[in-house]
């Protein structure tokens, strides 16, 4: 693994761990409570889940198609907790969307700093900045 993909690695499964953990309490929630995440919400949170999950070991690669599955879905992700914060229905499900929101955000920018595209059109601007010019004229 690269240094530089281990901290988005380590929040990637983080999330993954903490999407998976909160979908028993939006099911449980879902029952009993007036103003929770809907059904399909439910599922979405869980595919979020596994395809982030799924795409940790392809990010650790530096895989284009990795970056892109845990990018999607961490904007997704970033979305649900935000409407979730807005509705609001306890106090732990207010505390959880906005922590899930800073995290997700997070890796948002950490995906956006280490993505291979970038790091590769670093590179390639940092090699021709380094190369030896050649001469304008030719001196004999």
């Amino acid at each position: 693994m690269k240094p530089e993909y281990k901290l988005t690695t380590v929040l990637l499964v983080i999330l993954g761990v903490l999407d998976l953990v909160a979908i028993p309490f939006m099911i449980a929630a879902n029952h009993h409570t007036k103003g929770t995440p809907p059904v399909p919400a439910i599922v979405v949170v869980g595919v979020i889940a596994v395809a982030t999950l799924i795409s940790v070991v392809g990010v650790t690669r530096g895989l284009r198609w990795a970056f892109w599955v845990a990018m999607t879905g961490r904007i997704i992700d970033a979305l649900s907790n935000f409407l979730g914060l807005t509705n609001h229905p306890t106090p732990f499900t207010t505390v959880g969307g906005g922590v899930g929101l800073v995290l997700s955000i997070a890796a948002i920018v950490l995906l956006v700093r280490v993505n291979p595209r970038r790091a590769a059109l670093r590179a390639a601007a940092a090699s021709a900045a380094s190369a030896p010019s050649a001469p304008s004229g030719a001196s004999r």
